[in-house]
């Protein structure tokens, strides 16, 4: 939900040569639609049966998948991810940093049209989620060098790299 996961991900991916993917493109391309247009034509919850089904395609190609920031509702999806060998990273902000950047953006079907209060709470349903399956959180708040070194940080003392 606009905490810059496409961003940090494409960077990583160059420094290190690794594989990249943002799953809601792959999906979008996949699919020949748009997620507005998925989610306006099937309903949030078929989205969110593609980005199981996609992230089961993609899981062991990429070594860097950007998910959206909704996948975690899904039960299967959520299941799924428990069960993987990843190193899952959380990248969060304070919520009015994360609305700022993406109360305008019409490519986000659950906060498109909605006020601060509608948005803010489902910001808030998802944080359980995120708890309970991150390894590791990085807040995304502090500045774009300041974010990558932290990743590398915790990789580097996982042995990600």
């Amino acid at each position: 939900m606009g905490a810059g996961k496409t961003t940090i991900g494409q960077t990583l991916a160059q420094k290190y040569n690794l594989r990249f993917v943002d799953l809601d493109l792959f999906i979008s391309e996949s699919e020949k639609r748009s997620i507005p247009e998925i989610f306006q034509d099937e309903g949030e919850q078929a989205f969110r049966k593609y980005e199981y089904y996609y992230l089961n395609n993609v899981i062991d190609t990429y070594d860097i998948i950007a998910t959206g920031g909704g996948i975690l509702t899904n039960d299967q999806t959520f299941n799924y991810l428990k069960t993987v060998n990843a190193h899952i990273i959380w990248l969060d902000a304070p919520f009015p940093h994360l609305y700022s950047r993406i109360k305008n953006d019409n490519n986000r079907p659950n906060a498109a049209n909605k006020d601060e209060a509608a948005v803010k709470s489902l910001y808030y349903k998802r944080i359980s989620r995120y708890n309970e399956i991150a390894f590791s959180k990085i807040a995304t708040d502090n500045s774009f060098e300041q974010i990558l070194n932290e990743i590398e940080k915790v990789l580097c003392a996982n042995d990600q790299y």
